[in-house]
């Protein structure tokens, strides 16, 4: 049994950790929520209107930028609204 102290321990102090990282989908919602004011406000900024086809467009756009970058993707390609974030 001594033989398994050292790594019984480790896996009672390690547990925590592994917990604390834990994303739940409450978190996800709040992130995604943040994510979605940040390119709100960036479309409007750019002088698109809430509820046309170009706001939607470019809200699209703001998420497949964010989904390529943080794929590690370095392909860059546009659909003409010009828009980028350094995110």
């Amino acid at each position: 049994m001594t033989r398994f102290r050292p790594v019984l321990l480790s896996l009672a102090l390690a547990a925590p950790l592994f917990l604390a990282g834990c994303e739940t989908a409450a978190d996800r919602a709040a992130e995604q929520a943040r994510l979605d004011a940040i390119d709100s406000r960036n479309c409007t900024d750019l002088g698109f209107k809430q509820g046309t086809e170009a706001y939607g467009n470019c809200m699209l756009k703001m998420r497949e930028l964010r989904a390529t970058k943080s794929n590690g993707s370095n392909v860059h390609y546009g659909v003409g609204l010009g828009v980028g974030i350094g995110l």
